[in-house]
């Protein structure tokens, strides 16, 4: 069956013949700041501690966003804590 493009109906025009590559992807090259810190060991007692640590960590430097973040993660540990999720 040939499609209007003179081609199979599901090959690409421009890769004919080409093998789809199943290589991992390489990683980005930037970080952020708090999601390899998912990783802390602990309770979800502890963890909430040093979430809210994080917090006033980010305070004192003055990015209110960070911050912010640090403390919906460490409400996430307090309700964890709780047994309500």
């Amino acid at each position: 069956m040939r499609s209007t493009y003179g081609t199979m109906a599901f090959e690409s025009p421009t890769r004919r013949g080409a093998k789809p590559s199943f290589r991992a992807r390489p990683r980005p090259a930037f970080q952020t700041d708090v999601h390899p810190a998912n990783r802390m060991g602990g309770s979800a007692v502890q963890k909430q501690a040093q979430w809210l640590s994080r917090a006033a960590e980010a305070d004192r430097a003055g990015d209110a966003v960070q911050a912010e973040l640090c403390r919906q993660y460490a409400e996430h540990w307090f309700r964890v804590s709780r047994g309500q999720e």
